[in-house]
């Protein structure tokens, strides 16, 4: 069942279909997300939708060596044979693409000029024979499939007989072959030289310098190579449009894992070559459409980049603005799309389910899957998810609430893998508030996890409230305040970090303060000072002071008679301490889950506040009567 991703979808299929506005190529599509966000899913249920009616591939590079991580081709190589299966009715031949893969096994150093025109004439013409093409593609779709850089799933299952599935589509596409022994390259060579930018170049030394330049270390040289390559890639998929009757122009490619340099790298130079062709005089080639769809995956940083190089298009769920790409973020589930999941795990109690799952998850896709099979194959975790939290992930071993942190960080940074140095970092900042806040707690952090790490400039580990400040996912929050408790008392144990973020506060932040004081124990004062406010505060103000103040659950209290703060006076002090208990244990700790519970502490909270109405000295009594009626009506705490 793929739930919650309508709008998506449609995106991408209205941006496959369109032919592009006014001739424009269509808007590359970065859909951001943090890990577990469901990206993946995103792509892999496009593909679905599409592999029957246009050539489509899925690729997923994975990160390179450290020699070569940047490099394209692993990436190109893949979109060329995934593309050429085609489907009926529209073939795609990479003629280009092919010379230039060709080229770049090639080593013309330490030879003349004339010699390396002999070689290069004498290799691709030894090319044009079947059996020689078809070792190198051969090699070539091997290497893609069975290396750790770069998968193409979607396609015929992963078997040893891919590699020549591939390849036999790879041939049969090639133009002029028609099952003969050998076939000519036509015009493909000479692209080189004016690449439909209207140039007058020499296109075998074009491919000579290819050859050369690709070996290059120089950041501005291997652009020049990469620009070639893409322009050879969309060479070859106008050209193969153009011979198609009947079709409109479309082939989507779907590129996972778009923050790996290898992918970052090809969607940087699409966009440099697109409008490099557009600006050129037009020409028969350069003025054919462009067919190609491209959507990728982002944590942030792919999309931080491309605003350095072009600003993006709009997009409001209507048509997209102009632009040369857009960024889409994958949102959390809503509640309603957590209950419609939860009929396919638990028929029985589907609105029960899917409402314990969305209390724990906030609708993160990939925890509220692994959550909601738990929850069906035990029932007993529905009213104790503080227990389904300690149990072990059966395939990693490890505890859950230590597995779903590891989502998180997972993709976070590809030059940093999801380690436990990542992960513990990440429970570290979970005692901050805000970005801002976190920033205070970098010294805590171990190198090279400093301020600049991903950890910190990831604008989907960190998104926007309504009020602006930017805050953590409540769920890695959340995960990560338990396993911050848990830490032996030490620098970076609970009363460390705490502390620390209390030692920075400024003396005119009330809130920062009383908000830090609480967490580090002080709940009695708290409540003292927050009493003797009500007279000098107008109610608005003291219900948003309060609120900031118990915007972050204690997991440590489990006890619910300390939690209900039994045993206090029946004056504003007391009344309050109780608050300061019940709230947050009500609307920010979902693994208080008793239903008992939960109908205990709603009754509190509504007494409560009424009481305070009450008070002497409050100024206005309605703000105070309208939360404690908040309470008494279903809401937020039963998911």
């Amino acid at each position: 069942m793929f739930v919650g991703r309508t709008l998506l979808l449609g995106l991408i299929d209205d941006l496959t279909k369109s032919h592009g506005a006014g001739g424009r190529p269509r808007p590359v599509l970065v859909l951001e997300g943090c890990g577990g966000s469901g990206r993946t899913a995103v792509l892999a249920e496009a593909l679905r939708n599409w592999r029957d009616r246009t050539p489509s591939v899925l690729v997923q590079p994975l990160i390179l060596g450290e020699e070569d991580r940047a490099s394209i081709g692993p990436v190109l190589a893949s979109l060329m044979l995934g593309l050429s299966v085609g489907v009926p009715g529209y073939a795609v031949a990479f003629r280009r693409s092919l010379i230039a893969q060709i080229v770049l096994t090639e080593d013309f150093e330490g030879i003349s000029p004339d010699e390396a025109r002999a070689r290069l004439r004498t290799v691709l013409n030894g090319y044009q024979k079947r059996p020689a093409l078809r070792d190198f593609l051969n090699a070539l779709a091997t290497s893609a499939l069975d290396s750790a850089h770069v998968q193409v799933p979607g396609l015929p299952s992963l078997a040893p007989r891919l590699a020549l599935h591939l390849v036999d589509g790879f041939l049969s596409r090639l133009q002029r072959w028609r099952g003969l022994l050998k076939f000519t390259w036509g015009d493909a060579p000479q692209w080189f030289g004016h690449q439909d930018q209207d140039f007058t170049g020499d296109h075998e030394e074009t491919l000579i310098q290819l050859s050369t330049r690709a070996r290059s270390t120089n950041p501005a040289t291997r652009r020049g190579v990469d620009d070639l390559l893409v322009g050879a890639l969309l060479a070859d998929l106008r050209r193969s449009h153009s011979r198609v009757r009947g079709r409109p122009p479309n082939v989507l490619v779907l590129l996972d894992d778009g923050d790996v340099p290898a992918a970052a790298t090809f969607v940087r130079s699409l966009l440099r070559v697109r409008p490099a062709i557009a600006a050129s005089r037009a020409t028969p080639h350069n003025r054919l459409p462009d067919p190609l769809t491209v959507v990728t995956t982002s944590t942030g940083s792919l999309a931080e980049a491309l605003r350095r190089q072009a600003p993006p298009a709009t997009w409001t769920g209507a048509a997209p603005g102009n632009g040369p790409w857009l960024r889409v973020p994958v949102g959390d589930l809503s509640h309603d799309e957590v209950r419609q999941l939860a009929r396919s795990h638990d028929w029985g109690s589907p609105e029960q389910t899917g409402a314990a799952a969305y209390r724990l998850t906030r609708g993160h896709p990939a925890a509220t899957m692994f959550v909601l099979r738990r929850l069906g194959a035990s029932e007993e975790y529905l009213e104790d998810l503080d227990a389904l939290l300690d149990s072990r992930e059966p395939d990693e071993g490890i505890p859950v609430e230590e597995f779903l942190l590891r989502i998180f960080v997972r993709g976070l940074d590809p030059h940093q893998p999801a380690d436990a140095t990542l992960v513990d970092a990440l429970i570290t900042l979970s005692a901050a508030r805000s970005r801002q806040e976190a920033g205070d707690l970098a010294g805590l952090l171990p190198p090279p996890l400093e301020l600049g790490s991903a950890l910190y400039t990831s604008p989907t580990l960190w998104s926007a409230d309504g009020g602006g400040a930017e805050r953590l996912h409540p769920l890695a929050r959340y995960l990560g305040l338990r396993a911050l408790a848990a830490r032996p008392a030490a620098q970076t144990g609970w009363d460390g970090v705490f502390g620390t973020l209390r030692a920075k506060v400024e003396p005119d932040d009330r809130a920062r303060r009383l908000h830090h004081d609480r967490m580090l124990g002080g709940r009695t004062k708290v409540a003292a000072e927050l009493a003797g406010l009500l007279p000098e505060l107008t109610a608005t103000s003291w219900l948003e002071l309060f609120d900031a103040v118990v915007a972050t659950p204690d997991p440590r209290e489990r006890d619910m008679a300390v939690i209900k703060g039994l045993g206090h006076p029946p004056t504003p002090p007391g009344h309050t301490h109780v608050l300061l208990g019940v709230v947050p244990a009500l609307e920010q700790d979902p693994c208080v889950s008793r239903s008992a519970d939960i109908d205990a502490l709603r009754k509190l909270a509504w007494y409560g506040f009424l009481k305070l109405a009450e008070m002497d000295g409050v100024r206005d009594r309605q703000p105070f009567i309208d939360r404690a009626m908040r309470y008494s009506q279903d809401g937020s705490w039963f998911w």
